[in-house]
């Protein structure tokens, strides 16, 4: 009990958390090279549901592991090993990605990986049903969960496509369903809200340092040109602004008490997928190759995702932000429609969504008086 990390008052996260994170971010770079194979100019539909249901179960083991540690990480060696091990099944992972859907081999291995990483938070969670005491149910609980979700999703080696993929994501789904359902027992154990903060907001960071890496890339080895100095500019600021908007009423989130923490995690996978998004859309306005049409769908679905992802943890667990948040976020996203409706070039659209950005951090500026009250003491 005393090893606990719950109950430390100086809790933060530990350096094999940061290690994950890194792992996840390297994860899902792979998955985002889906989105980067343009054909003859476009991105089919099918291929950006690809990149999205590939997403799906590599940030689930992610939030899986994460929900797990809130509340139960000891720091232990065997909490060490068992996470090792889910990192390098997440490596293996990320490595098939391009051909999960395509070959049965590297789908089966896909699988195998997923449902061994599931399977181990699983076990995690049996061995830590003492923890708290007499709230060991929930532990139990979950873990049962995980594991019948995993089995499910395992099984679908044994179907043909495309029963094979509905019944694997059926499993996934069957998580995520259960947790919700188990909401009001899973207030016995709430979450531990400063760590689930950072937690979200480092792993943020570090794919905002992938977007930016992302930029070097596509710099490197190209003749500098005009439009393509417009679009790295327009791309680093655009990155930076998104920052701003993510971490300027963080602290907000900070000074909450979560019960499950459902809002923040979930939401944050429509937040990580707009950022990878993000981060193509910056690559294709420097590089070229994306018709414009198609680069409007993708920066429309970027910027919709995105927004989604960052306001809806503010606005369950915020109230006083929602007329604000509905203002700001209204205004934005009719001004990121007006700049696709323009007949511009792919970096003349990247500055103008840039703009958009920027038009937010400076709407925001209208509930600074929430802000500053809340950094006084209670």
């Amino acid at each position: 009990m005393k090893d606990l990390r719950y109950f430390d008052p100086h809790r933060h996260a530990t350096w094999l958390e940061l290690f994950f994170d890194l792992i996840f971010v390297v994860a899902l770079r792979d998955v985002g090279e889906i989105l980067a194979e343009a054909h003859d100019g476009h991105i089919a539909p099918q291929q950006f549901l690809h990149f999205v249901l590939v997403f799906l179960p590599v940030w689930w083991i992610w939030a899986g592991h994460t929900i797990y540690a809130n509340r139960f990480d000891t720091d232990s060696r065997q909490h060490r090993f068992s996470t090792l091990l889910m990192m390098f099944l997440l490596v293996v992972i990320s490595s098939q990605v391009s051909h999960a859907t395509q070959d049965a081999g590297t789908y089966t291995l896909t699988v195998a990986c997923y449902c061994g990483a599931r399977l181990i938070v699983a076990g995690m969670y049996f061995v830590s049903k003492r923890k708290h005491h007499d709230r060991g149910g929930i532990a139990t609980t979950v873990g049962a969960v995980f594991a019948i979700g995993a089995t499910v999703s395992l099984s679908s080696v044994l179907l043909p496509p495309p029963w094979s993929y509905r019944v694997f994501y059926a499993g996934i789904l069957f998580d995520m369903v259960a947790l919700v359902v188990l909401n009001r027992r899973l207030h016995v154990v709430p979450a531990h809200t400063a760590h689930l903060v950072e937690r979200v907001g480092l792993l943020t960071i570090i794919m905002l340092g992938e977007s930016v890496i992302s930029i070097s890339a596509a710099l490197a080895g190209i003749t500098w040109n005009r439009s393509n100095v417009i679009a790295a500019v327009s791309g680093f600021v655009m990155v930076s602004a998104i920052w701003w908007i993510y971490y300027d009423s963080f602290h907000l989130l900070e000074r909450r008490k979560l019960t499950t923490g459902h809002s923040i995690l979930y939401s944050h996978f429509f937040l990580f997928i707009g950022l990878a998004i993000q981060a193509s859309l910056i690559r294709y306005a420097i590089l070229g190759g994306l018709d414009p049409h198609d680069f409007r769908l993708l920066a429309a679905a970027g910027t919709v995702l995105f927004f989604v992802g960052k306001q809806y943890g503010y606005y369950m667990e915020v109230p006083e932000l929602r007329p604000y948040l509905l203002s700001n976020t209204s205004a934005v996203l009719a001004l990121t429609a007006l700049v696709l409706m323009l007949p511009l070039g792919l970096e003349a659209m990247l500055v103008g969504l840039t703009a958009t950005m920027i038009c937010y951090v400076l709407l925001n500026l209208r509930y600074r008086h929430l802000v500053r009250s809340a950094h006084r003491p209670a």
